[in-house]
């Protein structure tokens, strides 16, 4: 392009030499056959027309340049500019992590968690969930407080606590399970011979009184007789007293039997030495104060 413009430049200056070359000259040749003094003037009249021309000439020469120049500016400015092309480059998709959910809900224990019969401890135990164990899933409370699960290693269903479970999987579409009716307390009591004790106005009989069932014993009352003798004596406790073997004081006292809990209890009176007599001796447990409520007795004998 700027080759073309520089032709075009070189043109337009030998046009205009051109044009000067062939001015016409006839009337300067009519005017030197005309006297001397008159030459001069003549010839200045001649000129001024001719200088008149070139000057416009070469305006018209100026011009065309300047359009020219203004001309290729715009054409420059017009040029598009070279704006750089930058290529994108899509980044790495992330590989997703996916975490597989049983199909089936399973549940485990941070502690050994027994499994009842039931929601609570009205109810029997029927085996133990113990840390490092999981079992199936099958149901749950109306409270959920208490998964139904199977436990291993027989499958036996029963009722856990979910206060240490961790259940994985789907639990939504679990079955809701009422709980069964809570049983009947079972209660049950053991009673044996403890030791003759020694007191200063006589003698007694001390017992053990073990609960191995699931009713809370408040009262308890000894009949003992002395075979040997005919001696009957009863006494009759709100509690489960412990007096000493040697003087008859009391040590302590226990104010209930829960559970799986031990105490004793004493009979006084008898006025002959019980070594070597022959005693049978009822005992009665009862689950609330004044020997009332639910009420068992056990008779044993003994030989102090």
């Amino acid at each position: 392009m700027f080759r073309n413009i520089s032709l075009a430049i070189t043109a337009s200056i030998f046009l205009i030499f051109a044009s000067a070359c062939n001015l016409p000259t006839g009337a300067g040749l009519a005017i030197a056959t005309n006297q001397t003094t008159n030459q001069a003037t003549t010839n200045q009249a001649t000129t001024v027309p001719i200088n008149t021309q070139v000057a416009q000439v070469v305006a018209s020469t100026q011009a065309a340049q300047t359009a020219l120049a203004n001309g290729v500016a715009a054409s420059l400015t017009a040029m598009p500019t070279n704006t750089p092309q930058f290529t994108f480059t899509p980044s790495l998709t992330p590989t997703l992590t996916f975490t597989l959910t049983p199909a089936t809900p399973m549940v485990g224990v941070s502690v050994n968690t027994n499994c009842r019969s039931g929601p609570g401890d009205p109810y029997a135990i029927l085996g133990v969930l113990i840390v490092g164990q999981t079992a199936e899933v099958v149901g749950r409370s109306p409270l959920n407080d208490n998964w139904i699960i199977k436990l291993p290693p027989n499958g036996t269903t029963c009722w856990l606590w979910t206060q240490y479970a961790t259940v994985t999987g789907n639990t939504v579409g679990l079955p809701v399970v009422n709980p069964p009716p809570t049983p009947t307390p079972a209660a049950s009591f053991n009673v044996a011979y403890s030791s003759a004790q020694t007191c200063s106005s006589g003698y007694g009989i001390k017992f053990v009184i073990t609960n191995n069932g699931s009713v809370t014993w408040e009262s308890n009352q000894v009949k003992a007789t002395n075979s040997s003798t005919g001696v009957t004596k009863t006494v009759t406790y709100d509690k489960f007293p412990n007096y000493s073997s040697s003087n008859c004081s009391l040590i302590s006292a226990d104010l209930n039997l829960g559970p799986g809990e031990s105490g004793t209890t004493s009979v006084f009176g008898f006025s002959t030495k019980p070594a070597g007599h022959n005693f049978t001796a009822t005992i009665r447990v009862c689950s609330k104060d004044g020997l009332a409520g639910i009420c068992l007795d056990k008779t044993i004998s003994f030989t102090p």
